[in-house]
């Protein structure tokens, strides 16, 4: 009998995750869609079975809370649900001055952006690996490359989640477990993104993405096997100059750059 794989998607509901979903199932994916309660996940649900024929679970977990993943993965077993393609998607973020951000903010971003991201990773690749060709697809930013002034938490869980997909892959490169790092620019996702990019001023726009296209082009390079992704150009040749600043200047140029985000 031929297994029904799923496509796992966290953050599920809006902004990328809900652009993944979309263009994993016009690909003629099965989804497995994550969010918090109350967030939007059936309207999506309702919104892809309107235009695609595939199936589709949802799920309403705070990966927040500690035991949640457990209870995710738990829950395929007992469902014989298999998974063959891992998008770890959710995540948050904050700016500003480093001492205004509440502890409380740094540790929902901590167990989020990382903690659940790996732990997502530990409890699924055994299932991965026994139902290859599989795919994880790790969310980090462009801004892990930088290590920004008034973002210093959050570009330090992207920086994490960018050296772990490497480093994995590696480890991975044996099997046929594809592990690919996504690096975004800015992206309009929601009111609070448009802020964000409207603070930091033209430069922002001009390197901005809509959800759609970053969920095609992670999607497309994720099949492809490349190890990381950073959609759009003008970005990816932001991340090559940069490299070639000496830090002490380029760190500066920072600071002075993301400045903004002290009022923002």
């Amino acid at each position: 009998m031929e297994v029904k794989k799923f496509t796992l998607i966290t953050g599920a509901s809006m902004g990328i995750g809900k652009a993944f979903a979309f263009e994993c199932a016009s690909r003629g994916m099965n989804l497995l869609l994550i969010a918090l309660p109350d967030d939007g996940l059936e309207e999506t649900k309702k919104q892809i079975n309107l235009r695609f024929s595939v199936e589709i679970i949802t799920l309403a977990i705070d990966l927040r809370d500690h035991e949640a993943v457990r209870s995710l993965y738990d829950y395929c077993i007992q469902q014989n649900l298999v998974v063959n393609m891992l998008i770890n998607n959710a995540g948050m973020g904050a700016g500003g001055k480093f001492e205004e951000i509440s502890h409380e903010i740094y540790t929902d971003m901590l167990h989020l952006n990382i903690r659940a991201l790996t732990m997502l990773t530990y409890h699924f690749l055994p299932m991965l690996k026994q139902h290859a060709p599989a795919f994880i697809l790790n969310m980090s930013s462009m801004e892990a490359n930088f290590p920004l002034p008034y973002k210093s938490v959050y570009t330090g869980t992207k920086n994490f989640v960018y050296a772990f997909s490497l480093a994995l892959r590696e480890e991975l490169s044996h099997c046929n477990v594809k592990v690919s790092v996504l690096c975004p620019g800015p992206v309009l996702t929601n009111s609070d993104g448009l802020k964000r990019i409207n603070a930091v001023g033209n430069r922002a726009k001009m390197i901005m993405l809509m959800p759609a296209e970053v969920a095609k082009i992670g999607v497309n390079n994720l099949l492809k096997g490349q190890g990381i992704v950073v959609p759009g150009k003008i970005n990816w040749t932001i991340v090559k100059l940069m490299k070639l600043f000496p830090t002490g200047l380029k760190m500066k140029l920072l600071e002075r750059l993301f400045r903004v985000y002290t009022d923002h």
